[in-house]
């Protein structure tokens, strides 16, 4: 009998706590508001040689709400778009299956209403565009 007490106390403790996690989890989630972003490159991590070109580029970063994701840069007189698929899972942006570039996992953070910090092979700060 003792056994089945302290089996049942286990077993609820551990739903407990799963449930717990999974409300925290849901909590910190961040989600991107769909629309056209900014994208600047952080530069405290460039190269030196790579900052001017990096300073001068426009690149933004559109979010659609069936999760096309649309990679657009204008930099030395050459225009790059690349389309694809996004995804936010936990506090990470996964873009993929993107017609040129690799796939790539981000770490997401929320920095003003409007704003993000992504965090991946490059640093950029996401600034969301008025439309047009």
């Amino acid at each position: 009998m003792l056994r089945k007490l302290i089996y049942a106390t286990a077993v609820i403790l551990l739903i407990s706590c799963a449930s717990r996690q999974a409300e925290n989890q849901q909590k910190n989630q961040v989600t991107i508001k769909e629309g056209t972003y900014k994208a600047e490159v952080n530069l405290d991590n460039v190269d030196p040689d790579m900052k001017g070109y990096h300073m001068t580029s426009q690149i933004s970063f559109g979010f659609e709400s069936d999760n096309t994701f649309i990679y657009t840069v204008k930099a030395m007189g050459r225009d790059i778009d690349d389309v694809g698929q996004w995804e936010i899972r936990g506090d990470s942006l996964y873009i993929f299956n993107l017609e040129r570039g690799p796939n790539t996992a981000f770490k997401l953070e929320q920095v003003g209403e409007d704003s993000y910090s992504i965090q991946g092979p490059n640093h950029f700060i996401l600034t969301k565009e008025e439309p047009q």
